[in-house]
């Protein structure tokens, strides 16, 4: 009982800065709007900023990739045969290089 009281007295005589410290605990870990919650939230809008730059860039590269198609109808044969490997009737095809993403036949 004499070591709560001579604690209690401690604390009474720097009231301030028990104060202080007990708000700061409650603003830093405890509230809701904590600074850690807010420095997590901060973090999470960073990532999402970022994804919505490169969805940004990725339209507009694809905004112009089809106005050259709607303008260029060579540029339909083009895209057909660089990327989908299409081919004329009376030509082959051949490619060099490695596969895409798991496209290799299994042996």
């Amino acid at each position: 009982m004499l070591k709560i009281k001579v604690f209690l007295e401690k604390i009474m005589k720097h009231k301030y800065i028990t104060t202080l410290v007990v708000f700061l605990v409650l603003i830093g870990y405890l509230d809701s709007n904590s600074l850690y919650n807010r420095y997590k939230l901060y973090l999470e809008e960073r990532d999402l900023q970022s994804q919505v730059d490169a969805y940004r860039e990725q339209y507009n590269r694809d905004t112009k990739l089809y106005m050259e198609l709607m303008d260029d109808p060579d540029a339909v044969v083009r895209i057909a045969r660089e990327k989908y490997y299409m081919k004329n009737e009376n030509e082959d095809v051949y490619v060099f290089g490695e596969a895409d993403s798991g496209d290799e036949e299994v042996k």
